[in-house]
C-alpha cells in the first residue's frame, strides 16, 4: 500500500469512530424509560388491588355477631377466618378439604380437617350450620371412606399420616384379626390417638356379608 492509500484509510478509520462516539454519547444522554410506563394505569391497578386486600383483612379481623352462624359447607375462607381459633392457614385447609371430600355432615366431620382436634370442634359447633341434606352429605362421606377391612397398601398410603410401613401393618393386621371398629387402628403399631383422629373421618370398617369373620362364625357354628 503505497504512502497515499494509508493516508486515505486513516482519514475513513477517523471519520468512522467519530460518528461511532457521537452515536454513543447520544444513547448514554437519553433518558432511561420508566418500566411502569408500559403497563396501562399500573398506579391504579396497585390500588384497587391494595384496596381489595385491606376490605379482606378487615373482613377477617370482624369477629362473629351474637347468633351469626356460619355455613360450614359454603362459606369461603375469608369468612372462616372469622370463627375463634382459626386462622387463614387452617380456613384455606378447610375449604380444600371440603372441596375434595364434598362437605360436613356436622361439626364431628370437622376433625378430619388436619389441625382440628376435638377442643376445636366443640369450640366452633354452636357457631356452625350444615347446609344441604345431613342424610345425603353423611352418605356421600361415607362412600369416599376407605374399608381398612378390604383396601390395598396404596390405598391405605393416600390417607393421612399412612406411609408404606404402616400401610402393611394395618393389611397383617386385619388378615389376622379383621377390623371390627376404627378403634381397633390403636392395636395397630405406629398409630397413636393423633392418627387416628385424623383418620376416623376417612375410613371404615364396613362388614360385607362375606367378611372373614362372618366366615370363620360360620365355620364355629357348623
Amino acid at each position: 500500500m503505497s504512502p497515499g492509500e494509508r493516508s486515505i484509510v486513516r482519514r475513513a478509520l477517523t471519520v468512522v469512530l467519530a460518528a461511532a462516539g457521537v452515536r454513543l454519547a447520544s444513547e448514554v444522554r437519553r433518558p432511561v424509560a420508566d418500566p411502569l410506563a408500559r403497563i396501562p394505569d399500573s398506579a391504579e391497578m396497585l390500588d384497587s388491588a391494595a384496596g381489595e386486600l385491606a376490605v379482606e383483612d378487615a373482613r377477617r379481623a370482624l369477629p362473629l355477631t351474637e347468633g351469626e352462624r356460619l355455613d360450614a359447607n359454603r362459606a369461603p375462607a375469608v369468612e372462616l377466618d372469622r370463627l375463634p381459633g382459626v386462622g387463614p392457614a387452617l380456613a384455606a385447609r378447610w375449604v380444600a378439604h371440603r372441596d375434595s371430600h364434598g362437605g360436613f355432615a356436622n361439626a364431628d366431620d370437622l376433625s378430619s380437617i388436619t389441625g382440628v382436634g376435638p377442643a376445636t370442634v366443640e369450640r366452633l359447633r354452636p357457631l356452625l350450620e350444615f347446609s344441604g341434606s345431613p342424610s345425603m352429605l353423611r352418605r356421600r362421606v361415607r362412600l369416599l371412606r376407605v374399608n381398612l377391612n378390604s383396601a390395598d397398601p396404596t390405598t391405605l398410603i393416600g390417607l393421612p399420616g399412612i406411609g408404606p410401613v404402616l400401610a402393611e401393618r394395618i393389611v397383617e393386621h386385619r388378615r389376622r384379626t379383621p377390623f371390627r371398629s376404627i378403634d381397633d387402628l390403636l392395636d395397630v403399631p405406629g398409630v397413636g390417638p393423633a392418627t387416628l383422629r385424623r383418620l376416623r373421618a376417612q375410613v371404615t370398617v364396613r362388614r360385607s356379608a362375606r367378611g372373614p369373620w362372618q366366615r370363620a362364625r360360620r365355620r364355629a357354628n357348623v
